[in-house]
């Protein structure tokens, strides 16, 4: 069974493709996350769809939808990152 947060995790872990958008030298954090929980599912394939709300340079917005086989909505995650320069690895 699929349960809120794991949906949630979901839901971010989709959203990690925006650091590699950040650019060369830069990264993305997290400043906020909401998941609001529709249903859970119990077998078959989930599908999570991320979408941009707004690429500044600085703060990015996305909504993540996951849905079942059937297209059901279970989950809709937005999540809001602050694009940062990357630390210095040593």
């Amino acid at each position: 069974m699929a349960h809120g947060r794991s949906q949630a995790k979901l839901g971010c872990l989709s959203v990690l493709e925006g650091a590699t958008g950040a650019g060369p030298g830069r990264s993305a954090v997290g400043l906020d996350v909401n998941a609001t929980h529709h249903r859970s599912v119990r077998s078959g394939l989930v599908t999570g769809v991320a979408t941009a709300i707004r690429l500044g340079r600085k703060v990015t917005s996305h909504e993540v939808v996951l849905t079942d086989e059937d297209g059901n909505r279970l989950c809709t995650v937005r999540i809001t990152n602050l694009i940062v320069e990357a630390p210095e690895r040593a």
